[in-house]
């Protein structure tokens, strides 16, 4: 049985419907850069690493869908994107071409936005096996070409729509331009940006947007031929607050010990183990990102008082993000989406103002 937008009724499989980019509303000026320092780009795998979320939204009024979320959207994101412009940037060489170093510059190419669908109603997706096996298809991700990395977006934003008029959207973003707490901050701005536009007002039935799919009259079939992002079975990631003295004096030595330190403490509690050597992807304060191998092995002495805690992602605030004032998420998901194992380590404050550090570690399944 085929419904009126075309969905197969009882296809568990997704299909994409359409891919937009949405940039800033105002160009960027002057541009911003951010540099990538990295020796082994590809033996490091940076071009591979991403932060996914799915955030799943009941239809609380007749006529609100995903079709009618996702047109919306691309004024809101907008307005996002003009805050921080480089998520709508690009991965480039400097001078030397293919080895010149790297740097993300804010050149407005855009973010993407996928629009699909799903023939299962939302509790048909959520309450089976399909959600742990399909989920990855609910996120989009595309790793970044090494040769070409120009060409690449970096931050993706994928609207599917169920049966039942319920939608999930699932954010990508290359670790290269955030960190996992970054993109969650963000996507709580977003929100806020969306709301205060009062794109969809009341609880009145949803006007339509201007950039609204279902207005426009398509042809021949969806395409099912987008590749997902990694499935979030494939790893498991826990975080770290770490609260350092001086914590500015240990350099990039610091960051090592720190990643090897709950690196251990992750091990212990997964019971899984990362491998003699890890990636190590590290924000500095400035923006910059250095990635490098590290051997397990290896001793790094820091003369620095650090506690560490393990905090949650669940905790900050994701299942109280609404789009539309009152309609909270069904259910929330997030993971990091990388081949192998690795740590990240960005800098941060607590509510006092003291630096610390937010510390990914990220342990393959076995």
């Amino acid at each position: 049985m085929t419904t009126t937008d075309g969905t197969t009724t009882g296809s568990s499989r997704v299909q994409y419907e359409t891919i937009q980019s949405v940039t800033a509303l105002k160009v960027t000026e002057p541009r911003l850069t951010q540099s990538i320092l990295a020796t082994d780009p590809a033996g490091t795998g940076i071009f591979q690493k991403c932060f996914n979320v799915i955030l799943y939204y009941r239809a609380r009024v007749e006529g609100e869908t995903g079709w009618a979320f996702a047109g919306w959207i691309k004024e809101s994101m907008g307005r996002a994107l003009t805050e921080q412009p480089l998520l709508c940037g690009r991965l480039r060489r400097g001078e030397g071409g293919s080895g010149g170093e790297l740097e993300i510059v804010s050149n407005d190419s855009g973010a993407r936005i996928i629009e699909a669908k799903i023939g299962l109603t939302l509790d048909e997706f959520l309450g089976s096996g399909r959600r742990a096996d399909g989920e990855a298809e609910l996120v989009h991700w595309k790793d970044i070409d090494m040769q070409n990395p120009q060409f690449c977006p970096l931050f993706y934003i994928q609207v599917t729509n169920f049966l039942c008029g319920g939608y999930s959207i699932g954010i990508s973003c290359s670790l290269l331009l955030a960190d996992p707490i970054s993109t969650i901050n963000l996507i709580k701005r977003w929100a806020t940006i969306h709301n205060d536009l009062n794109l969809i007002p009341g609880d009145n039935a949803p006007n339509k947007p201007i950039f609204y799919l279902s207005n426009i009259k398509r042809t021949g079939s969806p395409s099912t031929s987008l590749a997902p992002s990694p499935s979030p079975k494939t790893v498991q990631t826990l975080v770290f607050k770490a609260d350092a003295i001086d914590a500015k004096a240990g350099g990039s030595k610091l960051s090592e010990a720190l990643a090897l330190l709950c690196a251990e403490e992750a091990e212990k509690k997964l019971k899984h183990k990362m491998g003699s050597k890890f990636a190590l992807l590290v924000k500095e304060e400035s923006g910059n990102v250095k990635a490098e191998s590290v051997e397990k092995s290896r001793a790094v002495q820091v003369k620095s008082e650090m506690a560490i805690s393990e905090v949650t992602l669940e905790s900050l605030g994701l299942s109280g993000v609404a789009f539309r004032r009152g309609n909270e998420p069904a259910l929330v998901s997030h993971w990091v989406a990388s081949p192998d194992g690795f740590v990240m380590v960005a800098p941060c404050t607590d509510g006092d103002g003291v630096p610390g550090f937010n510390v990914f570690v990220t342990i393959p399944r076995e």
